[in-house]
């Protein structure tokens, strides 16, 4: 485990500690970074829609089964954090696929005059 301040800092500290243990080996790597701080600086939340295709009739068709969200640096990293804990809910199927990586904590965009425009503003 490693701890950091920020997730730029946790990142270059895992590196660190990979280059220590590892040594002159190529057979150890960095795996996928998780925040064990909700809202850690660095991150942000992602909302991950799992779907399934379902045979019916002469066609098949996308049916939503699950949605999580979790903290992460990236799109990239929300999606493989989430394609491991979804295994863990129960009713989990193999045949489940991510559909879509949204993140959920974005700020308001700024308005034209510069101003960030407010929730619910025409």
């Amino acid at each position: 485990m490693v701890e950091a301040d920020d997730a730029r800092n946790a990142r270059r500290a895992a590196q660190e500690a990979l280059r220590e243990r590892s040594g002159e080996s190529e057979r150890w790597s960095l795996g996928v970074l998780r925040p064990l701080t909700p809202m850690a600086p660095g991150t942000s939340r992602y909302r991950i829609t799992f779907a399934l295709w379902e045979s019916h009739e002469d066609q098949y068709v996308r049916r939503d089964v699950h949605e999580l969200e979790v903290w992460a640096t990236d799109a990239a990293s929300a999606r493989r954090i989430a394609q491991q804990e979804v295994q863990e809910v129960p009713g989990y199927k193999p045949p489940w696929r991510i559909r879509q990586v949204v993140r959920t904590d974005r700020p308001p965009r700024a308005t034209r005059s510069g101003r960030r425009a407010r929730r619910g503003a025409a």
